[in-house]
Order: C-alpha cells, then structure tokens, then sequence
C-alpha cells in the first residue's frame, strides 16, 4: 500500500506543479517545489525585461540598431530595488555579438536604469554548455535543463526540510 500512496503523492505534486506553471491556481498554498518553480520563472521573465531595457537604452542613446537575442547570463543583486547584472546576445545586422549590462529597477517607483552596458569578447563570458552555438535547438535544451535544475534542488530542499513528515507519511502506511 505504500508504494501506491508514494505514486499516488507524486503524481499530484507533479499535477499541482504543470498547473501552477501554466497559471490554474489549485487553492490554498502550493508547495514549496511549486513557489521556487514559480519564482525562477519570474526571475527569467525579469531578466528579459531587464536586457531588452538596456538594449533599447542602448539604441536610443548610441543611435544603434542592435537586436536583443537572448539572456546567457543572469544574477540579481537586492539593492534599493534590484541590480540586474546580465550577459545578453544582440545581433547588429545580422552579427551576433554578447554585451554584459548592469539594469538597475525600482519597480514601486517605475524606475529602470542602465548602469553599464558594454561589448564583451567572447573569452570574458562562457557560454552555456548545453546551448548549440547556432542558437535553436539548444537553447530549448538549455531552458528545459535549467528548469529540471531548479525542480530537482526544489524537491531535494522540501525533503530535507519534510524529512519528519515524510517519514510518518510512509510509516502510517
């Protein structure tokens, strides 16, 4: 009866995290997995903001045409706000290139600011293992790996913090 009732737990957390993701609310409070998932997409989707904001800072104030690509690179600093500290690709006609920029964001006073943005060579920053070079079908392979990162530390965390109620989760059985 054990091995179902850990199945059957297993396959409801792994229900409540694909909904949690695609935005349907279970009620109550979602795990703790479901909450990290939550906040690392969050913390993608405000790098992204953040890079295109420099590389459109960047155009205005340079009279340049980059393209923003993608982020390969991202750390968050809680300052007064956050400093948002990048690697990012754009391409300039057609070139490819990598910038580092640091975006500094207050959201509460609809603040943003480039504080560096700079070319950077290729041997300052190392790319993604799992990301091609070509950019397509690696890139996938990287956020899915990414994603698998941070759901498998999730659940390591949530076990080491539920060890106690784990183990009388199995031993009621």
């Amino acid at each position: 009866m054990a091995p179902r009732r850990a199945a059957l737990f297993a396959a409801a957390l792994l229900l409540a995290s694909a909904a949690a993701v695609s935005g349907f609310h279970l009620g109550g409070d979602e795990s703790g997995l479901v909450r990290g998932v939550l906040a690392a997409l969050r913390e993608r989707g405000e790098a992204e903001d953040a890079a295109r904001f420099a590389v459109a800072h960047h155009n205005k104030n340079q009279g340049a045409a980059l393209e923003f690509t993608r982020v390969l690179k991202s750390k968050r600093q809680v300052v007064t706000g956050t400093l948002h500290d990048l690697v990012l690709e754009a391409a300039d006609a057609g070139k490819k290139s990598l910038y580092r920029a640091k975006v500094w964001v207050k959201p509460w006073e609809d603040f943003k600011s480039v504080v560096e943005f700079r070319l950077v060579g290729d041997s300052e920053v190392e790319p993604e293992p799992s990301v091609a070079s070509d950019g397509t079908s690696g890139q996938a392979i990287a956020k899915v790996s990414l994603e698998a990162d941070i759901i498998q530390e999730e659940a390591r965390l949530h076990t080491v913090e539920n060890e106690g109620l784990s183990s009388d989760f199995t031993s009621s059985s």
